[in-house]
């Protein structure tokens, strides 16, 4: 892990032999930064042998055919959307990583996030099985996944839970802008949205991976807040998101401040001070566990301010987790030959409490 910060603070200089160098593009394939590093490497570093030129650039190779594939995809499904005249933005994917990055061959990409307006998620689902994508599982409250062949794409209705976060939705649609990728439209979040969000998700994965601060690294670069508050960002959990999401990347660029106009008192930076340093600590000295979607919340309470806000966040997430629906609860209907929402909804609170029951030991 220290030989890839260093890398990516340009401070790598000593030759590297056989086994760092393998150890240092295995570690950045965990992170899910090997693009990016192999690209550092080739153009920067003068050390690498004929072997390890031949690895890095079997990578750019591979990136960029990887690449090729999910760019097509995401341009040939907006046409889809066009021609249905359904308006839908593009979150993350190969447009940010073209943007943020300058090739989108820089940043891997594992699926497609298009978010389309509540009242077009049944059209828009429609649009996505006539060219060939199929549920994959069940919706929640928020968005649902679809797969074609080995292509996921997460088809959304809300940046976040909306019964978890309030977001103004028809506010950051009213932001949203047309901008080209590869010489086709595209809608995309306005910039402090896009940054926002970015942090969100980042926050919401617990920063488990070095791409995710990558991301915000970049992001602070070449997006920013404008000043004063912005409509639909109004509870205060989302400046100690963007607040903590430039904590973190400081730790991958320096010259990054903490941006100017958050509703952040000297005692809630402090605390998130605090819990950039575990996270990162956690972070450089074992990888990173899977989040369950209770974990993931709980880490959004300690993002939460303390007091009275913590225990309203705290509240909706217990409601959440005692009703959502998730592909388990299906199954565990299905074994009874039960299929309604209402049905699946009454057995969930059993099915987590045999759940909750220990086995029996040997």
């Amino acid at each position: 892990m220290q030989l890839l910060l260093d890398l990516l603070g340009a401070r790598l200089q000593d030759p590297l032999d056989d086994r760092q160098w393998s150890a240092l593009l295995d570690m950045a394939e965990r992170e899910d930064v090997l693009p990016w590093t192999a690209e550092r490497l080739r153009l920067g570093y003068t050390h690498s042998t004929s072997g390890q030129a031949q690895r890095l650039d079997s990578i750019r190779r591979e990136s960029h055919i990887a690449t090729l594939v999910w760019t097509q995809t995401l341009k040939s499904t907006l046409s889809a959307f066009r021609q249905a005249d359904l308006q839908v933005i593009s979150l993350k994917g190969p447009c940010l990583a073209e943007r943020l990055y300058g090739d989108a061959a820089l940043r891997p990409c594992f699926d497609l996030d298009l978010l389309v307006r509540p009242s077009n998620f049944v059209r828009a689902q429609a649009v996505l099985n006539d060219i060939g994508f199929v549920p994959l599982g069940h919706a929640d409250d928020y968005h649902c996944r679809w797969l074609r062949h080995a292509t996921i794409l997460e088809l959304h209705e809300n940046l976040e839970n909306p019964r978890a976060f309030k977001i103004d939705m028809d506010a950051l649609w009213g932001r949203s802008h047309m901008s080209l990728f590869q010489g086709q439209p595209i809608q995309l979040l306005g910039p402090s949205d896009e940054l926002r969000y970015l942090c969100l998700h980042a926050v919401r994965h617990r920063f488990e991976r070095l791409r995710l601060i990558l991301d915000l690294a970049f992001a602070f670069r070449r997006l920013s807040l404008p000043p004063g508050p912005v409509p639909g960002w109004d509870d205060p959990i989302f400046d100690n998101t963007v607040a903590l999401g430039s904590l973190m990347a400081v730790h991958l660029d320096s010259g990054i401040p903490l941006p100017q106009g958050l509703r952040l008192g000297p005692r809630d930076r402090k605390r998130l001070e605090h819990v950039a340093s575990r996270v990162w600590s956690n972070l450089m000295q074992e990888p990173a566990p899977v989040l369950d979607w209770s974990a993931q919340h709980r880490f959004f309470l300690e993002v939460e301010n303390p007091g009275r806000r913590r225990v309203l966040r705290r509240g909706r997430h217990l409601r959440i987790l005692a009703t959502r629906l998730i592909d388990v609860d299906f199954a565990f209907a299905e074994r009874l030959r039960l299929h309604r929402n209402w049905q699946v909804r009454l057995l969930r609170p059993l099915r987590l409490l045999i759940k909750a029951i220990p086995s029996p030991k040997m």
